[in-house]
């Protein structure tokens, strides 16, 4: 093989990484495929094992119910 075929070949094999890097950055930017695959994660996560959640779910609750108690009863 040549020089310039192999720096030919070089440059085709170059290209085709760009153009999957691309498709990749692409895909990664696609805001509903994103939110698609989040949605499946957090769904799959909840019906594998909820108590995690609820747990959240409570602590959430107990921090937003201080937070008004403290800023309506605080000594300011």
């Amino acid at each position: 093989m040549s020089e310039r075929d192999r720096i030919a070949a070089e440059i085709t094999a170059k290209r085709a990484k760009l153009a999957s890097s691309f498709e990749e950055l692409e895909h990664k930017l696609d805001v509903d495929a994103q939110r698609k695959i989040l949605t499946e994660r957090v769904t799959a996560s909840y019906q594998g094992n909820p108590v995690p959640w609820w747990i959240g779910v409570g602590a959430l609750g107990v921090i937003v119910v201080s937070t008004i108690a403290w800023a309506v009863f605080g000594d300011e």
